[in-house]
């Protein structure tokens, strides 16, 4: 959720306009990932705090 379609950097949020604005804001792939929002932002907070307790840089 922390990379483009083209492998860079971006956001969750940018992410998920990215894809609403690729599927469309009816389609089931965007309906479902605001559905999943809390808990796809709450995965990426876990996975940075982890990539930071170990050590690893972030880019």
């Amino acid at each position: 959720m922390t990379t483009t379609p083209d492998g860079g950097v971006t956001t969750v949020a940018d992410r998920v306009r990215e894809i609403q604005s690729r599927y469309g804001q009816d389609d089931l792939v965007s309906r479902s990932i605001r559905r999943a929002w809390d808990d796809l932002n709450a995965a990426v907070e876990r996975t940075e705090r982890r990539l930071e307790a170990a050590g690893i840089a972030q880019a």
